[in-house]
């Protein structure tokens, strides 16, 4: 009797000891919420570490929304891999996260949007990616971009802070760099691409000209609208280029010539 009695405080005093000597931590809603990825951030994770998987690149570093990446365009299985995995990352942001509408994105267009597009062409497009990345980049990468003293004046006029000058002269900048990538592939197209020059030409135009609308729709939301340059407008769809400043339009013309008298002087090797 005395054994079993002095077995069973044993076990009471164990237990109470074993129990406060080992708590188990239960973590609070709010240190949940520090702790965790949000669900979308897991979905991006998890299609850029894939990304790197297939083509031994860092997304945030070694890929490039513009000019098109060699990732997508090398050939029709580089672009299917990506936009395998694109697709499933859309996926997981709508089954996983509940998120219904997704703003536009390069790779979205490419492989939601326009997927069957890119793939009829992607022979046009393999084909002149090598000209694309180097010599229509070294173009684009010294082109000379000029404010017109028109714009200079307006700013003054606006009273435009020392920063908003500066984000008008390189999203100004910016708008230069696209315009001169979308003129440079059309111009390689039309060189290499003859049979199909036209409908890959339309899948390129498409791509930058989403890609400017992407840029001005991100102003235009943060009510910084008149920081979009005439230029900009001038190469953005559904935009006008003497809405801030009037008469513009013989000097984007002029800068535009600029343009493609430097993309033709740089191949003239296929002329």
């Amino acid at each position: 009797m005395i054994n079993i009695i002095t077995y069973i405080l044993l076990a009471i005093v164990c237990f109470g000891y074993c129990h406060k000597s080992r708590p188990k931590r239960h973590f609070s809603s709010e240190e949940y919420r520090i702790n965790t990825p949000s669900c979308d951030v897991v979905c991006e994770g998890q299609w850029k570490s894939e990304f790197h998987a297939n083509f031994h690149k860092i997304y945030d570093t070694d890929y490039f929304e513009i000019p098109l990446d060699t990732a997508i365009v090398k050939n029709r299985a580089s672009l299917k891999m990506f936009c395998s995995s694109t697709i499933q990352k859309y996926t997981c942001l709508r089954k996983e996260c509940r998120i219904l509408r997704t703003p536009w994105s390069a790779e979205k267009h490419i492989c939601i949007g326009h997927f069957d597009n890119f793939d009829r062409n992607i022979n046009c497009l393999s084909l002149t990616d090598r000209y694309v990345q180097k010599e229509c980049s070294d173009v684009c990468n010294s082109i000379r971009i000029e404010i017109s003293q028109a714009e200079i004046s307006r700013m003054a006029e606006m009273e435009f802070s020392r920063q908003e000058k500066s984000e008008f002269i390189e999203q100004n900048k910016h708008c230069n760099f696209i315009a001169c990538h979308q003129l440079c592939h059309e111009y390689i197209i039309n060189k290499v691409c003859i049979d199909s020059a036209v409908s890959a030409r339309s899948v390129v135009k498409s791509y930058y000209d989403s890609y400017l609308e992407r840029e001005y729709t991100a102003l235009n939301k943060d009510d910084q609208d008149e920081l979009y340059s005439s230029f900009c407008r001038r190469v953005t769809p559904g935009q006008d280029e003497n809405l801030y400043t009037a008469n513009m339009t013989r000097y984007n013309n002029l800068t535009l010539d600029r343009m493609k008298n430097d993309i033709r002087s740089a191949f003239s090797i296929l002329d």
